[in-house]
């Protein structure tokens, strides 16, 4: 089952009742990518060897790349719609931030 095709994978997927749409999967890759960026940035923390933390971080940096250019299409297929901060949301944000900063 784990080499079965694109199109019986979708047909065993409708058999169940599950059908996933192209943002859906879109969907799940994404935060499957920030999943792996999160867990490659623990092995960076606690590896021991520095050639192997090196490795770990182009590996992110890969991960990183990835998640932006899936970010970017769901984006301009109107999958992902981000609101722009008005200032008025900025200066909340700052205020409440500040007030945090001096407890």
């Amino acid at each position: 089952m784990a080499q079965m095709g694109q199109q019986q994978q979708s047909q065993a997927l409708s058999g169940q009742g599950l059908q996933l749409t192209e943002q859906d999967v879109m969907q799940i890759c994404l935060g499957q990518t920030k999943q792996l960026a999160g867990s490659i940035n623990t092995y960076i923390l606690e590896a021991n060897s520095e050639q192997l933390r090196r490795d770990y971080m182009t590996a992110l940096g890969d991960v990183y790349n990835q998640q932006k250019q899936l970010f970017d299409l769901m984006e301009q297929k109107g999958y992902y719609n981000v609101k722009n901060a008005t200032q008025q949301d900025i200066s909340q944000a700052a205020s409440k931030f500040n007030s945090q900063q001096s407890m």
